[in-house]
């Protein structure tokens, strides 16, 4: 596992325990970078932990004009 990786993990980590509390929670990348991680993380991480978590099942990203919002997945 490559340092990146673990950036990553952390970061995926982090969002999880993010979203534990705050179930509603919906930012868009930035935001989740810098209210969700206390922008502990660039960019590019950031991005990859979104998609990990899209690509799990965990997260959703919904497209809104031209923003990008990402949410947890929520039971129904």
């Amino acid at each position: 596992m490559t340092q990146n990786d673990t950036h990553i993990e952390t970061a995926s980590g982090q969002i999880r325990a993010y979203l534990a509390i705050r179930p509603h929670g919906v930012d868009t990348p930035e935001g989740v970078a810098q209210w969700w991680l206390g922008g502990s993380f660039p960019p590019d991480v950031v991005e990859a932990a979104l998609e990990r978590l899209l690509a799990s099942g965990e997260m959703e990203r919904v497209n809104m004009g031209q923003r990008q919002l990402w949410r947890g997945v929520r039971a129904v």
